[in-house]
């Protein structure tokens, strides 16, 4: 009996642990088959944008992607860099990240610092490195990432903590919240929605796409032409 006890013991907890597991991954990007899920939605990408949202890219582009990521996530990290080489390549593209830090305390972390930063002109020196960085934030980590891009630490860690910065924090969860997202990345184009990460090609392919139905709707809205 002792050992039947013991061996539904140890069993309760792997079952635990893997479904700890699990729940952890399921907020990195939903099981797609190879297929990233698509919505349509009602609205364009470009009607989410908020004033004092990040821009890259042309930010007077036709064509407006917004990201919802976490500076954690592995999916998330390969699509940044797809659409940075998507920039380079089309200079019509405007790019908004929205900070969206639902993996852990560590990318709140970086989130405040992140939104501190902003107030030194350094969000974007700063998203740069932490993008690329392997060890979870830490303040002993974001203190080195601070001079490195040339951010005074002091004044930062300040800022961190100030309610216009946790304002921001909660407003950036709550938006992602009310659209119902629970993965990341999840990422609007046109009237679409796609959550998980695509490769480059079809990165490409999907913003021809969204373009083309752009021009499409654009020439179907232009006035008909006058008869005299």
């Amino acid at each position: 009996m002792i050992k039947r006890a013991a061996l539904f013991a140890i069993g309760g907890i792997l079952i635990a642990v893997a479904l700890a597991i699990t729940a952890h991954h399921l907020t990195r990007r939903p099981p797609n088959n190879g297929n990233p899920p698509v919505i349509q939605t009602d609205f364009t990408a470009a009607s989410l944008i908020r004033p004092g949202d990040p821009v890259f890219g042309n930010p007077a582009a036709r064509l407006t992607i917004v990201d919802f990521y976490d500076i954690r996530c592995p999916p998330c990290r390969r699509m940044n860099l797809r659409f940075n080489r998507l920039m380079k390549a089309n200079p019509d593209i405007r790019y908004v990240p929205i900070d969206f830090p639902i993996l852990g305390k560590p990318s709140v972390l970086g989130t405040r610092a992140l939104f501190a930063a902003t107030l030194q002109h350094k969000y974007h020196a700063l998203r740069h490195i932490l993008m690329r960085q392997k060890p979870k934030p830490t303040m002993a980590i974001l203190k080195t990432d601070a001079a490195k891009a040339g951010i005074d630490w002091p004044e930062l860690k300040t800022a961190m903590n100030s309610p216009a910065v946790t304002a921001r924090l909660n407003s950036n969860l709550a938006r992602g919240h009310a659209l119902g997202l629970k993965y990341v990345p999840s990422w609007y184009i046109g009237h679409r929605r796609i959550i998980g990460s695509i490769s480059y090609a079809a990165l490409v392919k999907t913003v021809a796409e969204v373009e083309s139905r752009q021009k499409q709707t654009a020439g179907n809205a232009s006035p008909a032409p006058h008869k005299s």
